[in-house]
C-alpha cells in the first residue's frame, strides 16, 4: 500500500501539477466548451439544456483524458524505457497503470467540480446531493473503456502516428456520439454508429441520472460490452502477436 501511494505521490507530480498540458486539454477546454455553448452561443437556455451540456463536456473531459492525454503519457514512459525499468522491479508496472489509471479518473473527478461549479454559478444548475454523486459514479464507471482504448493506443510505435489517431478518435467520436451537439442533428446513418460508441453511453447515462429520468439498462450494458471486448483485445493481441512472430522466425 505503501508502494502505491508513492507512485500515486510521483505519477501525480509529473503528471498533473508540472503538465500544464494535460491540465488545458482536460479540463480548460471542456469548461472552455460549457460557457462558450451555454452562455455565449446560446444566451438563454432551459435548465434541462444547462444540465445535460454538463454531463455531456465531462464526459468529452474524459474522453480527452484517458485517450489524448493518457495514451501520449504511456506511450512515453514505454519509449523512454520506464516501464520496461519497472518491469525488471519486484513489484513490476501493475501499480504504475493503476496510478496512471486512478490520476485519468482524478481529473474526470475535477473536470465534475470545474465544470459542475460554472454550470451552478453561471446558469445556476441545481442538483440533490444524489445526483451529484450518481454523476460522478457514472463519469467514473464510463472512463474504464475509454482508458482501455487510451492504453491501446499507447502501443502505437511512433508519435506522428499516435497524435494523428488520438485526433482522429477523440473529435469524431465526441461528435457523433452527442458530446458537442445533440446527436439528432447528425444524419441518420451517422447517429446509427454514434449510438454504439462508450461515450454515448455514457452521456445519456449521466443524462438520466441528473435529470431525474429512468435508466436504461441497455447503457449500462453498452458500457460493461465495451469494457469487456477491449480487456479481451489487450489480453489476446499479444498472444497473437507472440505466435504470428514465432511463426515467421521459423
Amino acid at each position: 500500500m505503501t508502494h502505491f501511494i508513492k507512485q500515486l505521490k510521483f505519477d501525480g507530480e509529473r503528471l498533473i501539477l508540472r503538465n500544464f498540458y494535460f491540465l488545458f486539454f482536460s479540463l480548460l477546454m471542456p469548461a472552455g466548451f460549457y460557457v462558450l455553448f451555454t452562455r455565449v452561443m446560446i444566451v438563454t437556455g432551459s435548465k434541462a439544456f444547462y444540465v445535460t451540456y454538463m454531463g455531456s463536456m465531462v464526459v468529452y473531459s474524459g474522453l480527452i483524458s484517458a485517450i489524448l492525454s493518457m495514451a501520449t503519457i504511456l506511450k512515453r514512459d514505454r519509449d523512454q524505457g520506464f516501464v520496461n525499468l519497472l518491469k525488471a522491479t519486484p513489484k513490476g508496472p501493475m501499480v504504475y497503470y493503476l496510478s496512471v489509471g486512478v490520476w485519468s479518473l482524478v481529473m474526470s473527478s475535477l473536470a465534475i467540480v470545474v465544470i459542475g461549479g460554472i454550470a451552478t454559478i453561471m446558469n445556476h444548475v441545481q442538483l440533490s446531493l444524489t445526483q451529484w454523486f450518481g454523476l460522478v459514479g457514472v463519469a467514473m464507471f464510463g472512463q474504464f473503456p475509454l482508458l482501455l482504448i487510451g492504453i491501446m493506443m499507447a502501443n502505437i510505435h511512433h508519435n506522428e502516428t499516435l497524435s494523428l489517431v488520438s485526433n482522429v478518435v477523440t473529435f469524431p467520436m465526441a461528435i457523433i456520439s452527442g458530446l458537442w451537439w445533440p446527436i439528432n442533428f447528425l444524419p441518420d446513418w451517422l447517429q446509427r454508429i454514434g449510438k454504439l460508441m462508450p461515450t454515448y453511453f455514457t452521456n445519456n447515462l449521466i443524462a438520466k441520472v441528473t435529470t431525474g429520468g429512468k435508466l436504461e439498462i441497455n447503457l449500462i450494458v453498452g458500457i460493461c460490452a465495451w469494457s469487456l471486448g477491449l480487456v479481451m483485445i489487450l489480453i489476446v493481441t499479444p498472444k497473437v502477436v507472440h505466435e504470428w512472430g514465432v511463426v515467421r522466425v521459423k
